[in-house]
């Protein structure tokens, strides 16, 4: 299948660990050159989309990745500390988080249009039941999130362990948000 395709080559593939970036506001102008110039895995556009995570501002984060054409990921572990990572346009892969501490509180990423958990999401969900909390995928004008659960009366993303322990959330549009999204 292409999801065991892609496992197979994102195995061989070794990615380098990289530490955690420290979440930064930099300037649109700034922001708009690193993009204009395609350096998309610059310091100032990993900073910059951890900052916006880290506030919740989820439409200028997905407005960002969509401006290069990529998907983007951010992962924050238990201590607060945020690992950013920019893909292509139909992946983003995460860089082993260098010094990360688990569980980790939040895993989100970004989708070209619309935000769903695809087979590779699931994929992913699966494999970190145990040390991840929250995931949230951002799309044009919404977000999809899940959270871990026990709870047996809460719609989850698939039957039989470990999906059944995610939930299956509504999509949320940006505009319902009315202010900061709280986790």
């Amino acid at each position: 299948s292409q999801s065991t395709t892609r496992r197979a080559r994102m195995s061989e593939d070794n990615l380098e660990p990289r530490p955690s970036v420290e979440p930064k506001l930099h300037s649109p102008e700034e922001v708009e050159m690193a993009v204009q110039s395609g350096n998309h895995d610059s310091l100032v556009i990993r900073e910059t989309i951890a900052a916006l995570a880290t506030q919740s501002r989820w439409r200028e984060l997905w407005i960002i990745a969509d401006s290069m054409s990529k998907e983007v990921s951010i992962l924050v572990d238990s201590a607060g500390m945020v690992w950013a990572d920019v893909g292509t346009r139909g992946e983003v892969r995460l860089a082993p988080p260098r010094g990360s501490v688990i569980p980790y509180r939040f895993w989100l990423h970004s989708h070209p249009v619309d935000g769903y958990w695809s087979s590779t999401d699931c994929d992913s969900l699966a494999c970190y039941s145990m040390i991840l909390d929250e995931a949230i995928v951002l799309g044009h004008d919404h977000l999809k999130r899940t959270r871990r659960t026990r709870s047996p009366l809460v719609p989850v993303l698939g039957p039989g362990w470990p999906l059944s322990t995610w939930t299956d959330e509504p999509i949320v549009l940006y505009s319902d948000l009315g202010g900061p999204y709280v986790r």
